[in-house]
């Protein structure tokens, strides 16, 4: 459990003090908790989640592009690096991911997104998975 509490709390003093906060949750690996530290490029974005088999997993990535779609208001693109951590199931897992994805405002106070983050295991053993998920933030 130490490996995840250390990755959340590098996160969140990461994100900037003044940043926009956004909450909310989110379906796929990780289902559970999904937080958003400031908005655009320069932004951290962190999942934490478990699974029935009683193990808890995040991941979280530092968004180095976020890009408007041409035509679109609300619509973005955008990618970054990140880590992920999964414990307390068989096995105990870190390594290095990429997140991209999509988000869009549904109004100005709700983001909607999708998010792919294909991941290199590095401790447990070496080995390439890949996440996902689907999920709805309030911007507080």
């Amino acid at each position: 459990m130490r490996p995840l509490f250390v990755l959340a709390l590098a996160l969140v003093f990461a994100a900037p003090a003044s940043a926009q906060f956004a909450i909310g949750g989110q379906v796929g690996d990780p289902t559970g908790l999904s937080l958003k530290f400031g908005q655009g490029a320069g932004s951290v974005i962190l999942a934490v989640g478990w699974d029935l088999d009683e193990s808890v997993s995040a991941e979280g990535h530092y968004l180095l592009r976020e890009r408007r779609l041409q035509g679109s208001r609300t619509a973005s693109v955008f990618y970054g690096p990140g880590l992920f951590v999964r414990t307390g199931g068989p096995t105990d897992d870190f390594g290095v991911s990429l997140g991209v994805g999509l988000e869009a405002d549904l109004v100005p106070e709700i983001e909607i997104y999708g998010l792919v983050s294909p991941r290199l295991q590095l401790i447990e053993d070496t080995d390439f998975d890949l996440g996902a998920g689907l999920g709805l933030r309030f911007k507080l």
